[in-house]
């Protein structure tokens, strides 16, 4: 069977093209597509790729102007949440998609494309040094902290489901410019459905990092006596459930909070000190309500301290 290379008018991804079909699946990002719109999507990039200087420098300052945008999406916070979070990813990547087909096209178009991702990378870092520049100082930290996750939950997933040639490196260097800008927190690049499986698979977020934190192993004692006790006993009660619940939906912020903290380990230290070493203790003596306003106040304390006041 004789193939032509294509692409994928919805991605931007390249794909190879059997000769008899008239739609195929991409293979990157799944969608079933018309084979006349993938060639007419290449005969299109090889305008792209002859485009003169001008077009390509006014192009490249209208994605330079509008790619801070990706980060302007204050409720994105509040929405990182269990029942919300898929909503609020389509929502946000649906917003941007053709802020990633003129990333793509420009990418194409570029002679020199580590220069072209290092231009993008610096107005992002640039801007957002302004912003905290002209924000209040006692509310520096918390809109970077914020920034961070909008960054991590919707910019850099919304970018590898687009896929295409340029984003897989692009976000690589988003990655490292914002981490070289702000070496203070720890970001890390990962798709939507690495993230969105935290929620889905119930992870034990807090006491995970914790151990973690501790040296401890995921099938650490810590760690099985806290599951099985969340899983058989809290779940079995009405208030226990909303506990649980209530857990899922701020634990991934707070661990995430958390972790771009210079002294991690140390809070980390104190949760396990003052929340999950005494849950431990009563469990082994098998006082579970006991337990239980422990937990509570775990999850209520956690919540004021790294998102109320924030």
């Amino acid at each position: 069977m004789i193939f032509t290379e294509g692409k994928c008018p919805r991605c931007y991804g390249t794909i190879q093209i059997p000769s008899d079909p008239e739609r195929i699946h991409c293979n990157y990002c799944g969608q079933e597509i018309d084979v006349k719109q993938a060639m007419e999507t290449v005969k299109k990039d090889i305008v792209v790729k002859i485009m003169d200087k001008n077009e390509y420098n006014q192009e490249l300052n209208e994605v330079l102007e509008a790619l801070p945008t990706m980060l302007d999406y204050n409720e994105g916070v509040e929405k990182f949440k269990k029942d919300t979070y898929k909503e609020a990813f389509e929502q946000y990547y649906n917003k941007h998609y053709q802020q990633y087909m003129a990333i793509e096209r420009l990418y194409t178009a570029s002679l020199d494309k580590k220069r072209f991702f290092k231009s993008m990378v610096n107005q992002l870092v640039e801007t957002e040094k302004m912003l905290l520049a002209k924000a209040e100082k006692s509310g520096r930290e918390a809109k970077l902290i914020d920034d961070n996750l909008k960054l991590t939950v919707y910019m850099i997933p919304a970018m590898l489901k687009y896929k295409g040639e340029a984003m897989n490196g692009f976000t690589e260097c988003v990655v490292q410019g914002w981490q070289e800008a702000f070496p203070k927190y720890q970001i890390s690049k990962a798709d939507f459905h690495k993230i969105n499986a935290g929620f889905r698979n119930k992870l034990c977020y807090i006491t995970t990092a914790v151990c973690e934190s501790l040296g401890k192993e995921d099938d650490c004692y810590e760690l099985n006596i806290l599951r099985e006790y969340r899983d058989t006993y809290l779940r079995s009660t009405q208030d226990g459930e909303k506990i649980v619940n209530a857990y899922y939906d701020i634990a991934p912020s707070i661990v995430k909070r958390i972790n771009r903290q210079s002294n991690r380990d140390e809070i980390y230290k104190q949760i396990y000190t003052q929340y999950l070493s005494p849950c431990i203790r009563l469990l082994e003596e098998n006082k579970k309500e006991e337990c239980k306003e422990i937990y509570s106040d775990m999850v209520l304390g956690l919540e004021a301290e790294y998102l109320l006041q924030q």
